[in-house]
C-alpha cells in the first residue's frame, strides 16, 4: 500500500493545482503502483478538496478501464468524485461554460446521469435489475468534463485517472428524461459535436452491460471504498459517444435527439 505520507503529499499537489487552475506537466510525486494505491490518493485528494474549498460530494462518475489494463487491474471501470461546486444545470437557450485547466487535460463525455431516490446500499451487495431501477428517482442527459490539472493524463493510464480526482472536472446536468422508467436507456442515441464537426456518436450500448451495469458498479465500488452515496446523489454512468479531447476557445453540442441538446463553450478555469 502506498505510504501514508506519500498519498497525502501527492494529494496536496493535485488539490493545489486544481485550486489555482494550474497545469502540471508531469505526475506530482511517486506514481501509484496498484488500484488500491490510486484510490488512496483519490480519497486523500477528495477529503482535502472538500476541507479546504468548503465543497461536498455530489456523487460519482463512472469511467472506463480498457483492454489489457482491465485485465491487469481486474476491473473494466472505476469511480471518481463529483463535487457539488463543479455541478451546473443546463439553462434553456444558453451555452454552458465548460471549464478546463490550461496546461492540463480536458475531454468531453456525453452521459446518462442518474439521480438516486434513496441511499445506496452500504454493503457490497448485488441488486437485480428491478431493485436497481427502484433506487433511481430520475435520469438526465448530461456532459461530464473529464478534466485534470495533469497534462496528457490519458497517456499515463487508468491509475493516474483514478488517483487524480477520477479525472473529473465538472458535470453539466441537462433536462430530465421523461418516462425513463419505460425506456431502454441503452438505446438512446447521442452525437458529440465540437466546432461544428461530429466527433463521436453512440449510445449506452457502447458501455459493457450498459448504463445499469455502470450504476451497479458504482454502488459496489463506493461500498468498497467507504464512500456514502445518499439520496439525491448523482451517478454519471459513462461516455456513450467516446472521450473527445477539447480545449479552451472551442464550442460544441451534445445532441441527444428528441431528448434535447446541450450546447457549450470551453473556457480556461
Amino acid at each position: 500500500m502506498m505510504d501514508d505520507v506519500i498519498a497525502p503529499a501527492t494529494a496536496e499537489q493535485l488539490v493545489a493545482a486544481r485550486s489555482r487552475a494550474r497545469g502540471l506537466p508531469a505526475w506530482p510525486g511517486p506514481f501509484p503502483a496498484t488500484l488500491d494505491e490510486a484510490y488512496a490518493v483519490q480519497a486523500a485528494a477528495s477529503a482535502l478538496w472538500c476541507e479546504t474549498r468548503g465543497d461536498t460530494l455530489a456523487g460519482v462518475k463512472v469511467g472506463r478501464i480498457l483492454g489489457e489494463q482491465a485485465i491487469t487491474w481486474g476491473a473494466d471501470r472505476f469511480i471518481g468524485p463529483m463535487f457539488a461546486g463543479s455541478v451546473q444545470s443546463a439553462q434553456p437557450g444558453a451555452d454552458a461554460v465548460l471549464p478546463v485547466i490550461a496546461g492540463g487535460s480536458a475531454a468531453l463525455e456525453c452521459e446518462i446521469v442518474m439521480v438516486l431516490g434513496q441511499d445506496a446500499p452500504a454493503g457490497r451487495e448485488s441488486l437485480d435489475p428491478a431493485a436497481l431501477r427502484a433506487m433511481v428517482a430520475a435520469c438526465h442527459i448530461g456532459i461530464e468534463v473529464a478534466g485534470n490539472p495533469v497534462a496528457d493524463i490519458g497517456a499515463l493510464g487508468p491509475l493516474a485517472s483514478v488517483a487524480a480526482f477520477g479525472n473529473n472536472m465538472g458535470l453539466l446536468l441537462g433536462p430530465a428524461i421523461p418516462g425513463w422508467e419505460s425506456l431502454d436507456l441503452d438505446a438512446l442515441p447521442c452525437e458529440a459535436i465540437i466546432d461544428g464537426a461530429v466527433v463521436g456518436a453512440g449510445s449506452g450500448a457502447k458501455l459493457p452491460g450498459g448504463v445499469w451495469t455502470a450504476l451497479a458498479f458504482a454502488f459496489q465500488a463506493a461500498a468498497d471504498r467507504g464512500i456514502a452515496l445518499r439520496r439525491g446523489a448523482l451517478i454519471s454512468t459513462g461516455a456513450v459517444t467516446g472521450v473527445h479531447v477539447m480545449a479552451a476557445g472551442q464550442s460544441g453540442l451534445a445532441d441527444f435527439g428528441a431528448l434535447g441538446s446541450l450546447p457549450f463553450v470551453v473556457r480556461a478555469a
